[in-house]
Formats: structure tokens, sequence, C-alpha cells
């Protein structure tokens, strides 16, 4: 650990594990832990940070495009390596025809065969070119808004080889693609879609069709590779694949975040298994499974026979999880995984359903949380119930099953150590003393059934300190005494149903985003904890994002970032919003080039969720389907980079699809750890 005062004049302790300790007199401050977005912040200022990085296939490196009609075979064009087509012609508006399904039948003349070049003209309308900075097509800004309208885009793509690609769609009418003059798609309702097309050697024509509706008008569509023929990776220290991806394309896949203690990293993966990888090479070290079977005490076990009948199966899920600490490639396939997992649960179930049936609609699955650690222990709870502690060595302290029934979406909070607590929250907010696992409190915040009952929140919980008092800041802006539970603050204003993002703390000012009525809340915390606390309300803003494409609700999943004064929110569709902290008044709103893909069946990838990131001197923004863009901090936007991570998840089966990301990423040292579904990556700059 080191000392150092910030330009600011304010004591900074900073090394791997450690969060902001000591504030000016008046504000808020932390423990010595970390977990979720690091210290909950989602800064890391001290970081050596890389600033590009990239893994591209060679089939899509081998990608151009260019929206005017090739003038000879030979390739030509700018080239495409993430997979986004930025040049078309648009057409339109083009009344739709009073036809059944007239989005899946030619309305313009030869309209499969089209090959069109800039300027020409179908009647009234003519092509013209569109250059988009991001991969969303918008047409309402081409063209203007229509009703009962249809908008055309076609665009020329050059391959160096025949090859197999997997086009992902997304689009709020309906919508229709063509290549090369075969209809590859076509659909009625509002829906993210993956599309297998094929493009030949030589340049190739892709047609869009759109619908129009009463709010949007756009489509975004992007190009991975089916048939990858290798991939160019740059700076990547290593990569370890984790088991995640499930062989249904919407079962969520188990996105938990890494957390970095000393020299190992810990990372939750599905159902219920705690890894330790090595830091310096991703070695997988050792894996701790936390089924219910493994909570049950020996007196438990003993006393009830049918407990026999399980332990093979027990005894099966350890070895596959020794395949991953032998290195390698798992030898136990995902279908292997997935029976065994339904085959465990089903025999613990039958032996006590209520106890042992695990909460359903989990979208980010049972594991798709960040664990947190002291330094000397690191703490897990899965969305089962079950929560368990371990020194960094694997050796289990306590472990205990807190089962309850289940809500909309599943649960989602990840565990916070808060003075001498680890709070978890499950319909109750639950305190466990972090040395014995006893409960300490709870406060049955919410009803204990229904799946969609009020107050209840999907982001994780706060730590602070207010005039030395351990305090606990919910998502829905409540405060709670770490002690001994109490609730010491709530505001009605902010209390709402399916609360996402998660507050931040920016010395005494509490920045809390609103999910679904997209709207800030800023207020400056008292110096004590004295009952009652009454923060400050010093802020409410409405930010308004609809002016910018978006899918099914342009709400605000990913938490707020603040720095210097600025606060950067982003919503599910990439639309980013800064905020003067202290004026309360929007600075500029921007749609990053994230690769949009959402669909209202991709569980806990339904749009980006991952939170900002400050490291060092940049801002980091992480989309889901492996992009990342790399902003300068400030009051103009400025771009520095534009990074992309591609990837084929649940490669060979019916479910394959880009590798998505849903987790907050952690930076530490020179390195940036960044989780996907298929596993854990190490990114630092060569």
């Amino acid at each position: 650990m080191r000392l150092r005062f910030t330009r600011e004049g304010r004591l900074r302790l900073s090394g791997v594990g450690l969060i902001l300790a000591t504030l000016l007199a008046g504000s808020a401050s932390a423990q010595t832990a970390v977990g979720w977005r690091g210290d909950g912040t989602g800064r890391f200022p001290d970081v050596d940070a890389p600033v590009t990085w990239g893994r591209v296939s060679a089939a899509v490196k081998g990608l151009r495009f260019q929206a005017r009609k090739p003038k000879s075979a030979e390739p030509d064009g700018k080239p495409m390596p993430d997979g986004v087509i930025r040049e078309w012609l648009v057409l339109g508006p083009v009344p739709v025809p009073d036809v059944p399904k007239a989005v899946e039948s030619d309305t313009l003349p030869n309209e499969l065969q089209l090959e069109p070049d800039e300027g020409e003209k179908i009647g009234a309308l003519a092509w013209k070119s569109a250059t988009a900075d991001s991969g969303t097509l918008n047409f309402t800004a081409q063209i203007g808004r229509g009703t009962q309208a249809f908008a055309y885009a076609h665009t020329y793509v050059y391959a160096d080889a025949d090859g197999e690609f997997t086009l992902p769609l997304t689009h709020r009418s309906g919508a229709r693609l063509v290549v090369n003059g075969k209809p590859a798609y076509a659909g009625t309702v509002t829906g993210g879609t993956r599309v297998g097309v094929k493009f030949l050697k030589g340049w190739n024509r892709v047609l869009l069709k759109v619908s129009s509706d009463d709010a949007q008008w756009f489509a975004v569509p992007l190009l991975h590779a089916h048939t990858p023929r290798g991939y160019d990776e740059t700076n990547i220290a290593w990569m370890t694949p984790l088991p995640g991806a499930h062989v249904y394309q919407a079962t969520p896949a188990s996105p938990g975040g890494p957390i970095v203690v000393d020299d190992r990293i810990f990372v939750l993966c599905e159902p219920h298994d705690l890894f330790c990888l090595n830091k310096a090479d991703g070695k997988v070290l050792w894996v701790r499974s936390n089924s219910y079977f493994d909570a049950l005490t020996d007196a438990e076990r003993n006393a009830n026979p049918a407990f026999k009948e399980v332990e093979p199966l027990a005894a099966k899920w350890s070895g596959m999880n020794a395949e991953y600490v032998a290195g390698g490639a798992a030898k136990t396939t995902l279908e292997e995984h997935e029976k065994l997992e339904k085959a465990l649960y089903d025999a613990l179930k039958a032996i006590d359903r209520k106890r042992f049936a695990r909460p359903g609609s989990q979208d980010v699955g049972y594991a798709g949380l960040t664990p947190t650690s002291d330094g000397k222990f690191v703490y897990a709870w899965f969305a089962s119930g079950v929560t368990a502690c371990y020194d960094r060595n694997g050796n289990r302290q306590w472990i205990r099953i807190d089962n309850h029934q289940t809500v909309e979406h599943g649960f989602s909070s990840s565990p916070t150590l808060a003075g001498d607590n680890l709070v978890v929250f499950m319909r109750e907010l639950m305190g466990f003393d972090a040395k014995t696992g006893r409960d300490a409190w709870r406060i049955p915040l919410v009803e204990p059934t229904g799946l969609n009952p009020a107050n209840y929140f999907h982001g994780s919980c706060v730590h602070a300190r207010l005039g030395g008092v351990d305090i606990v800041i919910l998502p829905s802006g409540g405060i709670v005494r770490a002690s001994d539970g109490k609730i010491l603050f709530t505001d009605p204003r902010i209390v709402s149903k399916q609360q996402v993002a998660s507050p931040v703390l920016d010395h005494d000012l509490l920045c809390v985003m609103t999910s679904l009525g997209e709207t800030l809340f800023i207020f400056r915390l008292p110096p004590t904890a004295d009952e009652p606390v009454k923060p400050t309300l010093l802020t409410e803003l409405k930010i308004t994002t609809t002016q910018f494409p978006y899918f099914y609700l342009g709400w605000h999943i990913a938490s707020p970032l603040v720095h210097d004064g600025l606060i950067y929110l982003m919503n599910n569709s990439g639309v980013l919003t800064v905020v003067d902290e202290k004026a309360g008044s929007i600075v500029y709103q921007k749609m990053l080039d994230l690769d949009h893909f959402e669909s209202p069946n991709e569980g806990a990838a339904r749009g980006h969720g991952i939170s900002p990131v400050l490291a060092g001197k940049h801002l980091y923004f992480f989309g889901n389907s492996g992009a990342t863009v790399v902003l300068e901090p400030g009051r103009q936007f400025k771009q520095v980079a534009k990074n992309k991570i591609e990837g084929l998840a649940m490669a060979g089966t019916w479910g394959e699809r880009q590798d998505r990301a849903v987790a907050c990423p952690v930076f530490d040292g020179k390195r940036l750890y960044y989780r996907t579904e298929s596993g854990l990556y190490a990114i630092e700059a060569k």
C-alpha cells in the first residue's frame, strides 16, 4: 500500500484490492474491499491502461465495403475489421402497399435484383449516399419521420474469399434482408435476429428494407464470421476459457465480473462455482463448488439416506471442474455439463422441494454476479441463495442457504462488504457476519411472494461511511446502517420496480440514475449518520434519449461514472449523456459506436449494460457484442480508439453467436480483465 495526495489535496490509498478510504470531513468513505465495479465507482485512476486491442477473424478482415456501384471486379472500398458497414445508398420513403406481409414481398420493381448507384432514381425518389458513424442506420435522420413507409438501404461488400457469416440485425418493425438477389430474412415484428449469409469472392450486394413505426425507424446490421479462418490478435496477453454459454440461445451466459486480489483473479461460473486464476498467465488454480449439496452440514447429510444418492453426482461435478485446473480444453461438453447440472438439482429437489428448488427466470443465470473480497477472504453469493466464504487458497470458511421465491428477471445484485457484515439482497436485505456467516440482521424490503413486487431492484448496493458509521446505499436510493440493518433514509421519488443501475458515490455526492424513469438524482449526504439521515436533493434531471434510435425501451441499466465534475451515463442502446454535476444540466449526447445488437430474447445481454469505466486518463465504454470505445474525458466528444473482440460462442450449435459480454471489466496495473460468456481475457499493451 502507498499513500499519496491528489492534485486537489485529498489523501488517497492505492494498490491492488484497495479503495478510497479517507475523504475530507463531511464526506462519505468506504472500507478496504474490492468487488463489483472495483470499489463500486468504476474508477481506476492509477492504472496504466491499454488503449488499443483486438481479436478479428481473417474472414472479416478480408471484407471491404462501398456505397457506389463498383466499376471493376478488383477489390476497392474501405476495410471493416469491426464488421460494421459505414457507407450505404438510401432510398425512401416508399409507401407500404396494402397487401399481407408487405415487407416480405417486392415493393419496388425488380427489388431482388437491384444494383443501384448514387443518384439513380426510382420514380421521384433518388438513391442518396449515407455515411454512418456507428452500426446504426437511422432512417429518421436520413429520410425524415415516416408513417406506413419503407426505407431501403443498399451497399456493396467485397470478400477476399467465399465465406459464411452471421449478420445480427436489430430492427424495430418489419425488415427484409436480401443478399446477392436472394432473400435471406424477413420479419414482421419487433425483434433482433441473427441471419446466416454467404458471401462469394468478389463483390456482393446487400439490400435492406425496413418498415417505419410511430416512434422509430432504424436498423443495425453487423457482420461476424461463421467460418473465421483464424484470428489476428493484438495486445491480448491470455484468454482462459470458462464455463458460461448454454445450449439454448436465450439462456444467460453466466456473465459475472472478475475481481483481482493480489496475484489472483476470482470469478463465478455457472451455476455455482468459484474459480481462482493466476493473474500472470490465466491458469486455473482451483475451483470450488457451491451447490445446495455442498452447503449441507455433515449432520444433515447423515440424517437422510437420500443424500447418499446425490454424492456420486456431486463427485462427478468436482471431477468436471478438475478438468479446468488440469489445463487445456475441458473434456465435458456443454450438453454434458447441463445434463449433470439438471440431474444434481433434480435429485436435491426430490428430497426437499421447498429448500432445494432454485429460483427461475434468472436473466443473469445463477452465477452472473461479482464476488467480493477484503484481501484475505473471498465472498461469493449465488442466485440460488447460497453464500460462501473462502480464503485465497480455496479453504472454505463457511457456507449457507437462504432460498427465496423468484422475481421477474431473477436475482442479480452482487454482494457487498460493509463493516463487519456481508450484505446480500434476495427479496430480503440480509446481513451476515463476515467471519462466521451467521445472521446479523434481515430486512424484508419487498413482499415475500409475487413476480414483480414493489421496491424491488436488480442493481448492487454500495458501501460507504458517514461520520465513522458504516452504511449501505441501495440502488433505490435508500440508506441502511450496516451494523443492524436499520433503514436511515428512503425517498419515494426514486423507489421503483426493477431498478437496475447501481448508485455511485462521489465524495459526499450520491448519484442515482433510475432505469425506467430515466431521471438522474444527485444528493448531498450529511457529514454524520445521525438519525434521521437527511440527504439534500441537489438535482432531479430527466435524461431524454428517445430522439435517438432505441429498440424496446431507452432505459439506463448501466451505472453512472463520475469524474472531474462530469457524470457519464449510457443507456442500453449506447446513447452517451454527459451531465455537468454542479449545474445539473446536460453537456452533450452522442450515440456510441458499440455494435448494438438487441433482442427481447437475450437475457442479460438485452442491450448495453456494462457500466462505463475511468482507467488512467481515459474513459471506456463497452458494448454487448465485443466492441469498446475509448474516449478522452471532457465536455466535448473525443474518441481515441475503437476495439473489437470477435469470437464465437457455442460454435457449431444452432445457437452459435458472437461472444457476448455484460460483466463489468476490471483494470489492474497495465492490464484490463474482460469477461465474455466464453471466458476471461487479459488485455495488455505489448
